[in-house]
């Protein structure tokens, strides 16, 4: 009873499972110290804890099983031992008269023993009551446990599905800041190149000023050396038409 509903807590909870399984054990051991090294455990640990106490609780089923089993041969023999005492005293109480001296202390032997036995056939009927009773209490928390999973599964796949739109909201958006950044690349690019040009313009614009200055001085000078010049053929000029004039007269 206790191995079928194992199957059916493990097939409700969408899982194949096994009794015993050191292997599973150590895993989830293991799964469970990194979840509580990283901090409290999630829906997923909270999923493995559940399944190591179901498994743990089928595992003590399985146990009181076997030791129901073994006191159920046990009150067998006991039942097959008071039958037969039952018989040994009907056949003592029904023989000859001859039997009767010889019997007397066999028949008080007898119900000694069938005594002892329905005493201790009273106890193991007890002893497995109780076992029925603590079995059906660990069906149940078995049951419960294979609910809580179930539902813990249906809130993982629930918040897998939600972490998938996130993801994918996520994705989108880091795809939307990629082309600005592009956009923004470019335009920084565009801006520098027209700086650049700005600041080749502002040096051509330096050095053409500077040239014109350098003309320009250059220009005054030839023009002061020109007026010197003129002014001093006009005055060689004027000496020429004085001397001229005078040599007329």
């Amino acid at each position: 009873m206790s191995e079928n509903l194992l199957e059916q807590s493990c097939n409700s909870a969408g899982d194949p499972c096994t009794i015993e399984n050191p292997q599973l054990n150590t895993t989830t051991e293991k799964l469970l110290k990194l979840n509580m090294a990283i901090g409290e455990p999630g829906i997923d640990g909270q999923v493995l804890i559940l399944n190591q106490q179901t498994i743990e609780k089928t595992s003590s089923v399985n146990k009181m099983t076997e030791e129901i089993q073994k006191q159920n041969i046990e009150c067998e023999n006991y039942k097959k031992k008071l039958a037969e005492s039952e018989g040994k005293l009907a056949a003592l109480q029904t023989g000859d008269d001859n039997y009767s001296k010889v019997t007397t202390k066999n028949e008080l032997s007898l119900k000694c023993e069938l005594e002892e036995v329905k005493k201790n056939l009273t106890q193991a009927e007890l002893k497995l009551q109780d076992r029925d009773r603590l079995i059906a209490n660990q069906e149940n928390q078995i049951n419960a446990l294979a609910k809580q999973v179930s539902s813990l599964k249906e809130v993982v796949a629930i918040t897998k599905s939600l972490l998938e739109i996130r993801n994918t909201e996520v994705k989108h958006l880091q795809e939307d800041v990629d082309s600005m950044e592009t956009k923004i690349s470019a335009e920084r690019t565009r801006h520098d190149t027209m700086i650049n040009k700005m600041n080749a313009a502002v040096r051509l614009n330096a050095d053409l000023k500077t040239e014109y200055e350098t003309q320009l001085r250059l220009f005054q000078d030839l023009r002061g050396k020109y007026q010197e010049k003129v002014t001093l053929l006009s005055s060689e000029n004027k000496a020429l038409e004085v001397a001229n004039a005078s040599k007329v007269e």
